[in-house]
Formats: C-alpha cells, structure tokens, sequence
C-alpha cells in the first residue's frame, strides 16, 4: 500500500559543526545572490579580521583542524571512543588520513563541510574519509554528501559537494565544472547514493531509515532533488595592500571593494554556465576570496 512521505524536519540536531564557530571566523556580503536566468545562488564570503587589521585565515584553519573527527568519522565509531585516550587516538587517525603534500585538497574540502553544515544547516551525510585505505588515496565522486529539508518544497535535498582553492579564479571555476560534468557524464550520482545506502554517518536507526528511502530511486513515494554545493577559493591581489602604506584605506574599504567586485564574480560564473549542459541541477556557490590559498594550506597543515 502506497502511504504518505515521510518527512525529515529535524536534520539540526545531525549538524556538528557550532554555528558560533563559524561566526568567530567568517562573515558574509549581504544577501545570497539568485543568478539571472540559472538555478544557482552565488554567496559571497570572507574571513574577518580581528583587532590588529589581521584576516583571521590562521584562525579559521585551527577551527577546521578541531573538527578533523567529525569531519572523518560516523557517529557510531566515534561513540566507541569512550576514554579520553581512545578520542585522542581516533584524532591521530584522522590526521593520519589528510594528504600531506603542499597542494593537497583537504583543506578547501573541510572548509566546504564547514560551510554547508554553518550556514545551509545541511548535515554530512557520509563521512567519506572513512573509507579510505591509504593517506594517499583521493577520495572519488564529489568532495562530501550533505542532506537538507526544504519545508517550501516539501523535498529532501542531496547536496553533493566540490570544493576548489586555486590561486586563480578562473582556473577554480573552470575546475570545478569540469569536475561536476564529469561526475554526471560517469553517472556518479548512481555510485554516491550507493555508499549513502552502505555508509550513512548516523547511528540513528529511524532516520537512516528515512534517508535511505528518499534515496532509493525506485521508492514510488519518498524521492530527493540533487543539488550541487561549490566552494570557490581563490586569492585576492587587494589583500597585498595589508603590506604597504595602504593598509589603513584597505581595512576601512574592505567591504566597498569587495562589493564592487561581486558584479566580475558573477560574470565569471555566468560566462561558465554558457557552456554547462547540466543546468537541472540546483547550485549553491560559496565565493571566498584569500590572501593566498596556499598560505591557508600551510596553515591548515600546521594546525594538525
């Protein structure tokens, strides 16, 4: 007998990710921005600076080395950790499964994990580096699996996740697309919803349940709706003037530069989307400009 949806409307209580963390680190410029004629939404973030005129990059990398266990590990094998020396060995696990070379990807993947569970209050739904099996393995498919209720809609939503930091933001937009479009041309959505099936995070039996009917495909009344959530990571020259006599004009016009700069953010987005052939597909795209992503790296290396 055919029944009624089941809805998730308590997803907030899967969130691991303190929103006053983020709010110590980062902030944002006004309001989402919907892009004209696509179904994607352009965010536009930054790091803030604390009382010394300092961008709190460093700050903001020790906040995503305090969540490496969270970020790598399903709530069922963390509550096996119950001594205070079994959580600090499942630390150095998770350490041990960050990539060490200089231009390793784990960093803008954490920051992108902190973001959807901060500000789109989607819980990971896969703890993917779980699975793997070596410090040097890449992690296939999309960079993380999160999962939101939209009431208005009344659909579960499956964000899949691609986080890119590049010096240069036409390489990290141009990487990130190309990453997208391959994952549906090898239909990776078919192989993710798998390991969602075989690997959920949560050790809540009732609710996995619920999840995993909404991702069978063939279930003839729960269904979700795939969506795409990018962080585009990327330096930014102004950010030079924190090293020379404009220092003082830079921090008092930080905000009126970046605004300015939002209109060439968005048409460099646009100008990708010309060319993407998987425009069904929802967007959320996080914008975040760096004094130098490799910096951030480094310092995301250290903090571990």
């Amino acid at each position: 007998m055919v029944t009624e949806p089941i809805q998730i409307t308590e997803l907030s209580k899967y969130l691991e990710v303190a929103r006053e963390k983020y709010d110590a680190c980062m902030s944002r410029m006004d309001l989402p921005i919907q892009i004209d004629g696509e179904n994607a939404v352009a965010r536009f973030k930054y790091v803030k600076f604390d009382k010394n005129g300092q961008p709190k990059f460093k700050d903001l990398a020790e906040c995503l080395a305090d969540h490496i266990t969270q970020y790598c590990f399903s709530v069922r094998r963390r509550q096996r950790a119950m001594s205070e020396a079994d959580r600090n060995r499942l630390y150095r696990e998770a350490k041990k499964l960050m990539r060490s070379y200089a231009t390793s990807g784990e960093a803008g993947e954490l920051l992108l994990y902190f973001l959807l569970e901060a500000v789109l209050e989607a819980p990971q739904l896969v703890a993917k580096m779980d699975l793997k099996t070596s410090t040097a393995m890449e992690i296939h498919g999309s960079d993380g699996i999160h999962m939101r209720w939209d009431d208005s809609a009344n659909c579960m939503d499956i964000y899949f996740g691609e986080a890119k930091l590049y010096s240069n933001i036409s390489k990290a937009l141009d990487s990130a697309f190309e990453s997208i479009t391959s994952f549906h041309n090898n239909r990776q959505t078919d192989r993710e919803l798998n390991i969602v099936t075989s690997h959920c995070k949560w050790a809540d039996k009732k609710t996995k349940n619920i999840v995993l009917r909404y991702v069978d495909r063939l279930d003839p009344i729960d269904d979700c709706r795939f969506n795409h959530a990018c962080l585009i990571g990327y330096d930014w020259k102004k950010y030079k003037k924190l090293n020379d006599n404009q220092r003082t004009t830079f921090l008092t016009n930080f905000i009126e530069d970046y605004s300015k700069d939002i209109p060439r953010l968005i048409k460099l987005l646009k100008r990708r989307f010309e060319k993407f052939e998987f425009c069904e597909f929802k967007f959320e795209i996080f914008f975040l400009p760096f004094r130098s992503v490799q910096e951030f790296r480094d310092e995301f290396t250290k903090a571990l």
